[in-house]
Formats: C-alpha cells, structure tokens, sequence
C-alpha cells in the first residue's frame, strides 16, 4: 500500500473548495426560489389583467342588456351600478373575513412555490 501523508494543506484547501461550494449551491437555491416566486406574482397579475377585462367588457354587455329591459340604456348602466354598490355594500360589511382570507390564501400560495423545490430533493 501506498504511504498516505496528512496534508495540513491540502485539508485546508479542500475546506476552502467546500465553503464556495456551498455557497454557490446556497445561492442558486435562493435564486431559484425567488424566481419561481416571482414567476407565480407575474402570472396571478396577468390572470388578474384578464379578469378585470372580462369584468369590464361583460358589465358593458350587461348594462346594454338592462338597457334593453328598461328600455333605457342610461336606465339599464344606472341598475348595474345599483348592483356594484350592493356588491361594495357586502364587501365593507364583511371586509375583515375577506382580507383575511387573501392574505391566508396568498401566503398559502407563495409558500408553496416557495417550498415546491424543497420537496424536489
């Protein structure tokens, strides 16, 4: 058998090696992390681009069709917003839950794509 020697040295150089590797391996995590968070805000922000859009061109149609019941189209855009006042009017009744419940659901959501690469390894 060969004759190993015990290199201070090299142990040290080694250890040195290790530190950066882990801080490179610390640090793509990290990146990765962040960059599947920020990939999901980007999507639900489009999502929610989308939903307004359709919010908006359907409360158009909507005011046109009530228009056409009351045949008015000032009559039918005036009952629609009646309807979004209610809606605002049980949205401030209930806002404590509501808050709530986004944010649970957002942090729900952002802890799992947080953790989703966690579960990969």
């Amino acid at each position: 058998m060969e004759d190993q020697k015990f290199s201070l040295h090299g142990t040290i150089q080694k250890f040195k090696e290790y530190l950066e590797n882990t801080k490179n391996i610390t640090i793509l995590k990290i990146v990765e992390k962040i960059s599947s968070v920020i990939a999901t805000v980007i999507t639900d922000g489009l999502m929610l681009v989308f939903a307004v859009f359709i919010l908006l061109f359907a409360s158009i149609g909507l005011g046109f069709y009530f228009g056409d019941l009351f045949d008015s189209d000032a009559l039918g855009f005036l009952a629609l917003a009646g309807v979004y006042l209610l809606l605002i009017i049980i949205l401030l009744i209930s806002k404590g839950g509501v808050e709530k419940g986004l944010m649970n659901l957002s942090i729900r959501k952002l802890l799992k794509k947080w953790n989703e690469t966690d579960g990969d390894k």
